[in-house]
């Protein structure tokens, strides 16, 4: 079973040149969430689901974001149990314009899929170059990259705005497409208090922060949709300020699950040297 991985958020801030506008203030964190099935049709064949969700990010304005992204999963079907395991790894440069991912899946530890590549915004046209076994070069149109998208989409939240799209390229599945995205944007607000399956410990750092109730739906541009579009992909999540996100919901079109952030560590940032 492939999941998408959700991606997950910085801020908008100052600009320093020559850097995307926002990287500066992400803030450098390992986040794990206890994951929990939440509804599951009949057609999906899934009796239960549960996992763990571990993210890391690293980096600052001047040297790019790294992105690790681990998401294991048990499922149970009327048939059997397997164990699913997803592991990306993303960096995207200072001023949005490279890209690398590599993503590696395994189901009850055989592999089910490996792939990589680099990225490069041109005239904000996106190419990539696939590695591995099947190597290809790709011209997959405009659009931008995940830390920029989400900076875009704080950037509008603090604006006020309720309603923004952008096609992004995540590097998810076969990295042959770019996806359109539509987010819903609420008014922010301060959560004092733990969220269903919290660890109250997290609330460190985060009572006097505000936070934005984001819902995304993520399209595949290159279907014939002749009547209304159905995502293959929605996430709904309150995002923090400095990048930490709770209350995640991720929606398939068979099953959806709860993440609640359970562990959150903060790492040290290395300070941005520039050069004269």
């Amino acid at each position: 079973m492939k999941i998408l991985a959700a991606s997950l958020a910085i801020l908008l801030s100052t600009a320093t040149a020559g850097f995307a506008a926002g990287f500066e203030i992400l803030k450098p964190h390992r986040a794990v969430y206890d994951v929990t099935l939440e509804n599951a049709e009949d057609r999906s064949g899934i009796n239960d689901m549960r996992g763990r969700i571990v993210y890391e990010v690293k980096g600052n304005e001047c040297e790019g974001i790294s992105i690790r992204y681990r998401f294991v999963t048990t499922i149970d079907t009327d048939r059997d149990q397997f164990t699913t395991d997803q592991q990306t790894s993303t960096y995207e440069s200072p001023d949005g314009k490279e890209f690398s991912f590599e993503t590696k899946s395994y189901v009850n530890d055989q592999t089910d899929q490996k792939i990589s590549g680099n990225a490069m915004l041109n005239n904000q046209e996106i190419e990539v170059k696939l590695k591995g076994d099947n190597p290809r070069d790709l011209k997959l149109g405009q659009g931008i990259f995940t830390t920029t998208h989400l900076v875009n989409i704080l950037s509008d939240a603090r604006k006020g705005e309720r309603f923004v799209t952008h096609d992004v390229f995540d590097g998810s599945g076969d990295a042959d497409k770019i996806l359109n995205s539509a987010s819903v944007i609420g008014s922010a607000k301060l959560v004092e208090n733990p969220l269903e399956g919290e660890d109250p410990k997290i609330l460190k750092g985060l009572k006097s922060k505000q936070a934005w109730p984001i819902s995304m739906s993520y399209f595949d541009k290159q279907l014939d949709n002749t009547g209304e579009a159905v995502p293959i992909y929605e996430a709904s999540f309150l995002l923090y300020e400095n990048g930490i996100t709770r209350q995640l919901m991720m929606r398939y079109p068979d099953y959806s699950l709860r993440a609640s952030l359970t562990e959150l560590e903060y790492y040290k940032a290395d300070a941005c040297k520039l050069d004269n």
